[in-house]
């Protein structure tokens, strides 16, 4: 069963209708693209428990360049993919795609340069771009990914000094911020927060190369 689920643009996308995916509503969707603005242009996105993926949907039409999103369930990853591929068609500028079926926690242990992820494969030359510029994560809320997620995402450079990791959370139970990272700026929108993240530049464990990206 697919229900459908409206953008911001007003564009509908496919959404799984199942009790145990919560796609991020409008109101938060809607706030996020307005924080993150211009920001979007030309970015890469990373999108973990991506669901419908319907907010990498929205930073592809702020002129997100390059998605890879990470779900865990085979039939909502295929929605996700189907989705993202129905609005980069409508985009005139190219853009690379990919959506991987794999538990959270084995994939960021694998780091940017698992050969599971096609990018690398088209883009040899390219290695400051496996990394991110934003990270989306929004798992279950009561399932302890967070914190474990925030030091994989650092500890395996996921990250360039310049990300920003966005933490979709119930506003009743905030997770932990692991030490790697810094909160930058925290927006409550009734039950659901948004937190976002900044490395902690105290710990400098960034290369040279990764300053001048």
């Amino acid at each position: 069963m697919k229900g459908k689920l409206k953008l911001l643009s007003g564009k509908r996308i496919e959404s799984p209708l199942s009790l145990k995916t919560r796609p991020t509503s409008s109101k938060v969707r809607e706030a996020l693209i307005n924080i993150l603005g211009n920001k979007l242009r030309g970015a890469s996105w990373l999108d973990l428990c991506s669901g419908s993926g319907a907010m990498a949907c929205e930073a592809l039409q702020k002129g997100v360049r390059r998605v890879l999103a990470i779900e865990r369930k085979r039939q909502v990853a295929k929605t996700c993919k189907k989705n993202l591929i129905a609005i980069s068609s409508s985009m005139d500028h190219s853009i690379h795609i990919e959506v991987i079926c794999n538990e959270l926690i084995s994939f960021l242990k694998k780091g940017p340069k698992n050969k599971k992820i096609e990018f690398i494969k088209s883009h040899p030359n390219q290695s400051p771009e496996e990394k991110f510029d934003f990270i989306f994560l929004d798992p279950p809320y009561e399932s302890g990914l967070y914190e474990f997620s925030q030091e994989l995402l650092f500890t395996k450079k996921w990250i360039k000094e310049s990300s920003t990791l966005i933490c979709e959370c119930s506003s009743k139970s905030m997770p932990r911020i692991h030490n790697g990272w810094k909160l930058n700026k925290e927006k409550i929108y009734g039950n659901t927060s948004l937190l976002f993240l900044i490395p902690n530049q105290a710990l400098n464990c960034f290369d040279d190369t990764d300053s001048m990206h």
